[in-house]
């Protein structure tokens, strides 16, 4: 198989479900297909996932709420990796969208 063939292969993503006496459930619940554009190429079939709390609908991570500008995340020590606390970015600094400070060079500006 050559490269071109490889790039053009597509993924079935599938939820099995098992259920007593031998008996199983195959359910197709997403596609992947990796020659789409980055951040489409993973497509789930929301209404076809029943989650562990009984919904439908994806439940949100627990830690995945952004910092607003001027805010930095600040790492939870003892829990997972995205768990954070926003705190303010110090002086001379700003933040981005990605919740990092960056250094800002502070100076008179020339007339």
């Amino acid at each position: 198989m050559n490269q071109k063939e490889k790039l053009q292969a597509e993924y079935d993503i599938y939820h099995i479900c098992n259920f007593p006496h031998g008996v199983g459930l195959k359910v197709k619940v997403g596609e992947f297909k990796p020659y789409f554009p980055h951040g489409e190429q993973l497509h789930l079939y929301e209404d076809m996932i029943e989650w562990a709390t009984g919904t439908r609908h994806m439940p949100s991570a627990v830690c995945s709420v952004d910092c607003h500008p001027g805010f930095r995340k600040f790492h939870q020590e003892g829990m997972a990796a995205c768990c954070f606390d926003c705190t303010p970015c110090p002086a001379n600094e700003i933040s981005n969208e990605t919740g990092k400070c960056l250094f800002t060079a502070v100076g008179n500006p020339s007339d």
